[in-house]
């Protein structure tokens, strides 16, 4: 009696999985329940007429009367039930499912939608396996993320932290990067089953809402290999000026398989990161690559506010002349001709009511640099920010400008010849205020504190260096554009 009723219970289980199956074949694709081809009113998408499915109602009735019989009962004063699962998959496709299902399956499919009916076993069935089958041997986890991101330099950094190795040995990709593998291998007996192995090719995109486009990189992974991926993020120059005070984002980063074309996403992630503005001069990491260099973006030569201020030199110079290492008429050398421009821009500048008022608020971690057409704007300047005036019109003349960094201070310094390293110094800030210094006197105060460095060797020792603006150009520190 046992055996009889175990047969029972795998006929109507039979007739149990069909109809699950059955209602599978109409399942929505939509997200919100409805059929992803033929739309959320059952309408089929291409004539307009209603899509028809598969007809359960048989089956549901029959299901119905048996469930609502002695089934449970009988099962539950079973003391084999351990056993049924077994019974019923062994017997999942007995006679009862044909016997029960087979002629209204039938009738149903000779109605069916086929089009209809393909596009949802695509979308359900192949086109997931297919994907899964793309993803299943790629891994990958973030890599690197900058936490700190200053504008001052950040669409720079593909040159700042080019190559970089941190103090580990890493490579060390920013603002950000992951890392892909494939872990495919191939099979390393005949015992194991033949799965292809090969190459994949990965694209990896991120962004930052707000402050960036999406950036891409692609390149293949091969077998049991692991690669670092590291888009390089343009930042919008705008969005950078515009920060006033430091500001939370989250780096958006997307890894997709490419698979005939079609991207295949195995991996998500959102990191955050702190974007600091365009005035900050703040800490990066140890060991980056000429990093005193990188003051010269602050040095802005081709501002329509600096290149203005040529017109204004002519009044200054003889003939109206405004011109860089060439012998002006009277000099007896190039270095006083260089020193009749530089005093040119000096007696300017000193015109102009600029006032020395330091910066005590930052707002982030590091020094806060006004740019030259800042200072132009507000009649405010420090030493760093008014050398920086000075050295920014110097080159847009075509001079060789240098600026010379002490312990808690900085001015100016130029090529007296464009064809040597001599230099002569200029103490800036005594340009500033209602009763400017002479030049002369700035002069004079320039070459006596240059030369006190030079003999405290100071520049041997490092505490105080000097930055040739000529030489970050041509390491490719480009200067800021400041709207």
């Amino acid at each position: 009696m046992r055996i009889s009723f175990f047969k029972g219970l795998a006929k109507i289980a039979g007739i149990v999985l069909v109809f699950a199956a059955t209602i599978s074949l109409s399942a929505c694709s939509g997200d919100n329940g409805s059929d992803g081809i033929n739309g959320a009113d059952g309408k089929d998408g291409k004539n307009g007429k209603d899509a028809k499915e598969v007809n359960v109602d048989s089956l549901a009735s029959a299901i119905r009367d048996e469930i609502t019989g002695t089934l449970w009962d009988s099962l539950y004063a079973e003391p084999y039930v351990d056993t049924v699962y077994k019974i019923l998959f062994d017997n999942a496709f007995s006679d009862a499912w044909m016997d029960s299902v087979r002629e209204a399956l039938i009738d149903s499919l000779k109605e069916a939608d086929f089009d209809s009916m393909y596009a949802k076993l695509y979308d359900s069935v192949y086109a997931d396996i297919y994907s899964q089958a793309a993803i299943r041997t790629l891994n990958a986890w973030t890599w690197s993320v900058k936490k700190d991101i200053y504008g001052a330099f950040a669409n720079q950094y593909p040159l700042m932290y080019k190559d970089y190795i941190n103090s580990k040995g890493e490579v060390l990709p920013v603002p950000v990067s992951i890392t892909v593998k494939n872990t495919c291998e191939n099979r390393t007996s005949f015992s194991e089953p033949e799965i292809p192995c090969r190459w994949k090719k990965i694209t990896v995109k991120s962004w930052i809402d707000g402050f960036t486009d999406t950036a891409s990189v692609t390149d293949f992974v091969n077998p049991d290999t692991t690669r670092i991926f590291a888009p390089s993020l343009k930042f919008n120059n705008k969005a950078l000026a515009a920060l006033t005070a430091p500001e939370q984002v989250q780096i958006q980063i997307r890894a997709y398989a490419l698979e005939n074309d079609h991207e295949i996403l195995f991996y998500s992630s959102s990191e955050p990161s702190t974007i600091h503005p365009m005035q900050i001069n703040g800490a990066e990491y140890v060991n980056v690559q000429n990093r005193s260099l990188w003051s010269a973006v602050w040095v802005t030569p081709n501002m329509d506010s600096i290149t203005a201020i040529h017109k204004e030199l002519e009044a200054k110079l003889p003939n109206g002349s405004v011109k860089a290492y060439q012998l002006y008429d009277g000099d007896e050398s190039m270095t006083e001709s260089s020193a009749r421009l530089v005093k040119a821009v000096y007696e300017v500048l000193s015109a102009k009511g600029i006032n020395y008022v330091n910066n005590t608020d930052a707002g982030s971690p590091g020094q806060k640099i006004k740019y030259p057409i800042e200072v132009l704007r507000t009649k405010q300047a420090n030493c760093i920010e008014g050398t920086n005036l000075f050295a920014s019109i110097l080159e847009s003349l075509g001079m060789h400008t240098v600026i010379v960094n002490i312990p808690g201070h900085a001015f100016l310094g130029w090529s007296t010849n464009e064809e040597d390293s001599n230099y002569n110094f200029l103490e800036t800030t005594m340009a500033w205020g209602s009763k400017p210094s002479t030049f002369a006197a700035a002069y004079e105060k320039g070459m006596s504190t240059f030369t006190n460095e030079q003999e405290e060797d100071h520049f041997t020792d490092g505490s105080s260096e000097i930055i040739l603006i000529e030489n970050a150009r041509a390491f490719g520190i480009r200067p800021n554009d400041m709207p």
